[in-house]
Order: structure tokens, then C-alpha cells, then sequence
């Protein structure tokens, strides 16, 4: 995708805080000639019956360098430190040309770091670092119908998954930046990836 096309998607939040919970909500907009799939809900299954189900609320947290925190809903980096036998792909929405989609992200304090493929630690195995700046990102794929195929969801027929060969090298993110004070990240300590592409 070309830096006009890049351009031609644009995203807005307002992110603040509810009791226990930061909170983002936002828009997305397609602005450009060409449709997108935006990366909305992660798969999942339901605690206390174990059924499937799309997660739009989760997000993933990473910190990033110099007291910068990447959050949003993009494809988390994969670990290091063991071999995954399945990405983790999140669930797509269909953003025509011209079309908007809103979705919120809520994250409940203490604001720590997660991704779907680390549960959270005890406290002793984390740092708490002082935030300078979130960077809000929202990942999508540029429709590519010769490289991908994009099924409705069987548990979340309004979502797609989609399928491609590299689903992580040809993800793309749009990001906005907050500075932000008073605010601190429980940062992991044990072999938490934090390279992202795009």
C-alpha cells in the first residue's frame, strides 16, 4: 500500500477514564478509493462455558521506548521464547470507501502490559514505569481478493476472518498520539515481545 493510500484512512479517538477503566472510544474512516478489513475483536472463548466468541473490547499493551505505550487492536508480535501452532489473527470489519465504523477499547487498572499469548503475572514480575505518551493504533488489511480470503465469522457473522498467507506482514496500523501525565504501565519482566511491523 503507497503512503496516499496509508493517507487515505483516518482515525479518531478520545480517550479518558471511567471508574476503573481507561477508555478509548473511536472512528475509523475510510477516506480512500479501495476497501479495508479494520482489525476489531479478538477471538476467544467464553470463561464459564467455554463457547467461542469475538472480544471487541480487548486490546493489546505494549511499551514502547523513552515512557511510550502502544494500545489498540493489531496483531500482537509473536514470542520468543516458545513456538506457537496458531497465530493469533484478530477478527475483521468490512470498511468500504467512504464508510466509517466506531468501535472502545477498555482496559481495567493497573494499566499492564498483555497480549493474547501471555496470561497476566504476579505483581513481583512486573516494573511500574511512568507513561509519557499512548499511541493508539487500530491494524487493518488493504483488500487484496488475489492474496486473501475474508469469511464471515461463524460465532460473529457481522466480523470476518481472514486468511492469507503472511496475515501479520501484510497488516497495516494507523495510530494517533496522546501525551499523557500521571499516568503509570505495569511493564513486564519475563520475555514479553515488543517489535512490532507496519
Amino acid at each position: 500500500m503507497s503512503e496516499a493510500e496509508a493517507a487515505s484512512l483516518s482515525l479518531d479517538c478520545r480517550p479518558g477514564k471511567s471508574g476503573n477503566l481507561l477508555v478509548f472510544p473511536y472512528t475509523l474512516t475510510n477516506n480512500g478509493p479501495g476497501e479495508v478489513y479494520a482489525m476489531h475483536a479478538l477471538p476467544g472463548a467464553d470463561p464459564s462455558s467455554g463457547e467461542a466468541r469475538a472480544d471487541d473490547r480487548a486490546a493489546i499493551v505494549i511499551a514502547g521506548e523513552g515512557g511510550e505505550v502502544i494500545v489498540g487492536k493489531f496483531i500482537a508480535p509473536l514470542p520468543s521464547d516458545r513456538r506457537i501452532a496458531l497465530l493469533v489473527v484478530p477478527l475483521a470489519r468490512r470498511l468500504a470507501a467512504g464508510a466509517s465504523l466506531e468501535g472502545r477499547i477498555e482496559i481495567s487498572l493497573p494499566f499492564a502490559e498483555t497480549s493474547p499469548y501471555f496470561p497476566d503475572l504476579t505483581l513481583r514480575r512486573y516494573e511500574i514505569v511512568e507513561v509519557k505518551g499512548v499511541e493508539f493504533s487500530i491494524g487493518y488489511w488493504p483488500s487484496a481478493p488475489e492474496r486473501m480470503r475474508a469469511e464471515p465469522c461463524a460465532y460473529a457473522p457481522e466480523l470476518f476472518e481472514i486468511e492469507m498467507r503472511e496475515p501479520a506482514r501484510e497488516a497495516r496500523r494507523i495510530s494517533r498520539r496522546f501525551p499523557t501525565s500521571g499516568l503509570q504501565l505495569f511493564r513486564r519482566l519475563d520475555a514479553f515481545p515488543r517489535a512490532l511491523g507496519g
